[in-house]
């Protein structure tokens, strides 16, 4: 038996790399599954033996053929076969993963019989909000709560605040009297609170987790008056109710004739 292994490696931090195993002549493996994040890249590498000449990529759910060797047989720029010259390597890259990029992935060689190595994708889309947002108005002085959501079905790695882009880090928070509590889980919860809000507090707050878009609230803290937005919105929804009534008396008096 001639045994040849999947390698991988990780040539950049940008990168999602996964082992999977691969001998020749091949019998069925179990199939794999690996969750990754929307948006990163994925790298699906094959090591063949070099008495075979290639090695190609299928996508499963409409039997499309990626690759064959070092070349690429998709309109989707996103795909692309990596190949070393003198090199066992065969490797499908995926770039800017989405979420109709899950499914089956098969590594086939071109033997009789047919050998191949199915491999699962699956492509996570986490999620963020703030629940106060998209905007929220506080009179000076008064407490604030921010309270961020990220769901996603593997747990938040990391998760950081921004004022007006910049991180709130260990000596800003302490500085302006912000304190942060964060919940990690399937649903991760994040809430700022400062104490007694100061005009200076205004501006974009984001809550950042790890492999999402950020969320984003603007808080506008307000120094005793009403927003002018406020205001013009009470005024008008008035004079739309005052400009009704007349129609409504007359309507009604119409119909009594």
């Amino acid at each position: 038996m001639i045994e040849s292994l999947v390698r991988w490696e990780c040539p950049s931090v940008h990168y999602t790399v996964e082992p999977i195993g691969l001998k020749i002549p091949l019998e069925l493996t179990d199939e794999s599954n690996y969750n990754r994040f929307e948006e990163k890249n994925v790298l699906f590498r094959c090591m063949s033996s070099s008495l075979f000449s290639f090695v190609s990529w299928v996508r499963q759910r409409d039997l499309h053929i990626l690759t064959v060797g070092k070349y690429t047989y998709t309109t989707d720029q996103r795909f692309t076969s990596i190949h070393l010259e003198n090199s066992d390597d065969w490797t499908l890259e995926i770039r800017d993963s989405r979420k109709r990029d899950s499914g089956v992935y098969e590594c086939q060689v071109s033997t009789e019989p047919k050998m191949s190595l199915a491999i699962q994708l699956n492509i996570i889309v986490v999620e963020a909000y703030i629940s106060e947002g998209p905007v929220l108005y506080i009179k000076s002085g008064s407490p604030v709560n921010l309270t961020c959501h990220v769901k996603d079905q593997v747990g938040t790695v990391f998760l950081f605040w921004y004022h007006n882009g910049r991180v709130l880090d260990v000596d800003e928070k302490k500085h302006r009297g912000i304190d942060v509590f964060t919940e990690f889980g399937p649903t991760t919860i994040s809430r700022l609170f400062i104490a007694k809000a100061k005009l200076s507090d205004s501006g974009n707050y984001s809550c950042q987790p790890s492999y999402a878009e950020p969320a984003n609230i603007t808080l506008q803290v307000l120094n005793g008056e009403k927003p002018a937005a406020m205001q013009h919105g009470r005024q008008n929804t008035g004079f739309t109710t005052a400009a009704c009534f007349p129609m409504v008396v007359l309507l009604s008096f119409a119909l009594l004739m």
